[in-house]
């Protein structure tokens, strides 16, 4: 049996349209720390997280819930298979609480975890008005933060779920997921009226390479955003 934890979310959701799933979601009510858990899971998708770089400056006790969560799935499922989603913000320099949870998270699960996936996930967009893509892409007016140098590595999440489906024939191992292609936020306002504001503690640049085996993904980001695809 499979079990995708936070499938409700922006990944989860998609993913649980592919396969057949048992789903664990806060927003079922239901606290991966303290719920209870299926049995006879061979499995595990591992979506579940505090996954948002600024609010982890303000709460960071609440991204240590990542690796708690991490933990205690390891520990109730110690034959499964975990994929478990990680971030490109795992990446050294680690600039931020909610890279170093994902991080730690990682690492547990490579130390005390004997079949495990780790995917690295570029910054993700498509069907999402959180993402900064889909933000741009609905607006003339966008607000910039910083002087829009930085870079990053955008991948379509409908990519991103193919992959995820992959990942669970990869041999035991860390993959990063990325296009290893940059792209400046300043490359995403075209033709928008732009909005400056004052730059926010993140990484001056994050770029992923495609690790995987057999693996790639489809969508470039700029065509997805002027509409040329």
């Amino acid at each position: 049996m499979i079990l995708i934890t936070g499938h409700k979310g922006y990944i989860g959701s998609l993913l649980s349209e592919r396969i057949d799933a048992i789903g664990i979601d806060l927003k079922d009510g239901m606290n991966l720390l303290t719920c209870n858990l299926p049995q006879n899971i061979d499995l595990i998708y591992h979506l579940a997280a505090q996954s948002f770089v600024e609010s982890s400056w303000h709460d960071p006790l609440h991204d240590a819930d990542n690796l708690r969560i991490t933990i205690r799935l390891a520990k109730e499922y110690p034959k499964a298979r975990i994929i478990y989603a990680s971030s490109a913000a795992t990446n050294s320099p680690i600039t931020s609480p909610y890279g170093f949870s994902k991080w730690i998270s990682g690492e547990y699960l490579k130390l005390f975890h004997n079949n495990y996936v780790i995917c690295k996930f570029p910054n993700i967009y498509g069907l999402n008005n959180k993402s900064v893509v889909d933000k741009f892409k609905s607006s003339d007016r966008v607000t910039v933060y910083g002087d829009g140098l930085q870079t990053r590595d955008y991948v379509h999440v409908r990519d991103i779920v193919r992959g995820l489906l992959l990942a669970k024939d990869w041999p035991k191992g860390e993959y990063e997921m990325g296009s290893g292609i940059a792209t400046s936020v300043l490359d995403l306002t075209k033709e928008k009226k732009v909005t400056f504001a004052p730059a926010r503690k993140e990484a001056k640049e994050s770029l992923l390479k495609n690790t995987t085996p057999n693996w790639s993904p489809t969508i470039n980001v700029l065509d997805y955003l002027y509409d040329t695809i």
